[in-house]
């Protein structure tokens, strides 16, 4: 993949066929191309299907076996049988078949995996049969695994608007909806901390970090990988990457926009800028008016919570020298390598640990209204 890396150097052109003007940045490798025939092309083989491969994985390691996480794969690989293309000759042969045959084959590889740890690839991948193996290869190979990954919704979608007329036998209790949330993790009160009067710029700080928060989310399909999901925040987010302070909300906004479009490592467009606004606007709105900083402090909980994920499997990395011996599945399908991204920066990652507990004392003691 080197030659694949120093062709990034020259962005005018395509750094696979080095013939026609690039059009497209890969988000893996960041190599320019100009079509799709070059991003599956021999030369870029080794990043796609690593890429692929690291799609599907990581829902067979991001979760534990149990029964949503196994329904959730099991139409995931339903859906990866369903998706092949199927010619004339193939519908000629089928129409002999009873019905219901494809119902069988469903039950089938619902049965064979029932009992399988959904976090052991191998095990999974040994489940299928050869036809199976071979329409994931091609799958993978034509580029269409996100076609069958469950798009993430995330949990402050959620809104309540207060009616003009309530029904006062109608008990509203929004605790159902709001068990999706992340669970608020208990700081002290703000006043505790410190006896100065909070800066005015707290606000427009903290617009900031739930913007960059926002994105990553997003970016990551609401699955997030620690250490990685960090190095990305710290690239987008400048109040904890470098401290700045922000006297305007539309400001700390834009600059997360402006630092996700001119990032090194993160592939992104406008249209995903504008989602993130929208979900910045979410969050600090809150599910319903009497309950406005709910969502401020489950974003910033989850946070504390990533990022306390990070900085533990740092070291973790680093007292483990030994090298993972590949399996049959990780031959076939290499695990996506992080080499273009930075390293962790473990004692930024501390101090804006307690950063954001500073953040959420001052949220659950103050609220984020903008006057």
């Amino acid at each position: 993949m080197a030659d694949v890396k120093t062709s990034k150097i020259n962005q005018n052109n395509c750094g696979l066929c080095n013939e026609n003007p690039s059009k497209y940045c890969c988000p893996r490798c960041e190599v320019f191309y100009c079509s799709l025939d070059c991003y599956k092309s021999e030369k870029h083989l080794q990043c796609s299907e690593s890429f692929y491969r690291d799609c599907v994985n990581s829902e067979l390691t991001a979760h534990h076996a149990d029964d949503e996480s196994r329904d959730k794969m099991v139409d995931i690989l339903k859906r990866m049988q369903d998706d092949d293309n199927i010619d004339i000759d193939d519908l000629i042969e089928y129409d002999d078949e009873p019905a219901d045959s494809d119902d069988d084959e469903d039950d089938d590889l619902e049965k064979r995996i029932e009992n399988l740890n959904l976090d052991d690839a191998d095990a999974i991948w040994n489940a299928l049969t050869e036809d199976e193996r071979n329409e994931f290869e091609a799958l993978i190979n034509r580029g269409d695994v996100g076609g069958i990954m469950p798009q993430w919704e995330p949990w402050w979608m959620y809104r309540r608007e207060k009616k003009l007329v309530e029904d006062v036998n109608v008990n509203v209790d929004d605790a159902d909806m709001l068990k999706n949330c992340p669970e608020l993790k208990a700081v002290p009160k703000f006043e505790t901390l410190t006896a100065v009067k909070p800066s005015p710029a707290i606000k427009s700080n903290i617009t900031n970090v739930l913007a960059s928060y926002a994105f990553i989310l997003r970016y990551f399909n609401g699955e997030i990988e620690p250490e990685e999901a960090v190095i990305c925040l710290f690239n987008i987010c400048d109040n904890l990457n470098t401290n700045t302070n922000f006297d305007d909300p539309a400001v700390a906004l834009e600059s997360v926009a402006q630092k996700c479009l001119q990032s090194e490592f993160i592939q992104t467009d406008e249209a995903s800028i504008s989602v993130m606004k929208k979900d910045t606007f979410l969050l600090i709105r809150g599910p319903s008016d009497d309950n406005e900083k709910y969502y401020c402090q489950a974003a910033l909980s989850h946070l504390h919570k990533i990022l306390t994920e990070a900085k533990t499997l740092d070291k973790q990395t680093k007292d483990q020298k030994t090298t993972k011996e590949k399996t049959t599945f990780s031959k076939k399908f290499p695990e996506h390598e992080k080499e273009h991204l930075p390293s962790l920066d473990v004692s930024k990652v501390k101090k804006c640990i307690k950063k954001v507990e500073y953040y959420l004392s001052y949220v659950d003691s103050y609220d984020m209204d903008f006057e």
